[in-house]
């Protein structure tokens, strides 16, 4: 029984990390301000639902009871909450990690994908206590495999790895 809830847990996470990923990416797009993100993101979520419960199943959640909410059933509630405060408080050192560790590229010119995920791999690492750091780095590249160019990961995972040091 314990095995199973710390699966779930771990499978709400990774639901959650990739739809924060993509809020984030939508605000970058969007030119949006990095303020009152966590109401941002709830509006942003409120449209997701079917993108959520397929994430969820990709990473081998289960199925959904009928009168189950998405929202309580597949995501990490508190994650979500910590992220979107944690990118508020601290975008500005985000961005200059990724100016001073990403050889030939800034926030301004890494694809917004790249620079979606960094952001949010950055935060976990630097200003969270939830997520160990090679869980973070591990992520990000399962992430930048999924959604970026073919050769995208290898260099979010070195400069992960120099942020990590």
């Amino acid at each position: 029984m314990k095995n199973n809830k710390v699966n779930d847990l771990l499978i709400r996470r990774m639901v959650s990390r990739e739809l924060f990923m993509k809020f984030i990416y939508q605000n970058e797009l969007l030119g949006g301000d990095w303020k009152d993100l966590y109401n941002k993101l709830n509006t942003f979520l409120d449209g997701v639902e079917d993108d959520a419960i397929e994430i969820h199943k990709e990473n081998g959640g289960r199925e959904l009871e009928p009168l189950e909410t998405y929202r309580d059933s597949i995501l990490d509630g508190s994650y979500l909450m910590d992220m979107a405060s944690t990118v508020e408080l601290n975008i500005s050192e985000i961005d200059e990690y990724i100016n001073k560790y990403a050889r030939n590229w800034t926030v301004e010119s890494l694809p917004k994908v790249d620079l979606s995920i960094l952001r949010v791999a950055i935060a976990e690492i630097k200003y969270t206590a939830i997520v160990p750091n090679g869980v973070a780095c591990d992520q990000a590249v399962t992430l930048a495999k999924r959604y970026c160019d073919d050769n995208a990961y290898k260099y979010i995972n070195g400069i992960l790895g120099s942020i990590i040091g």
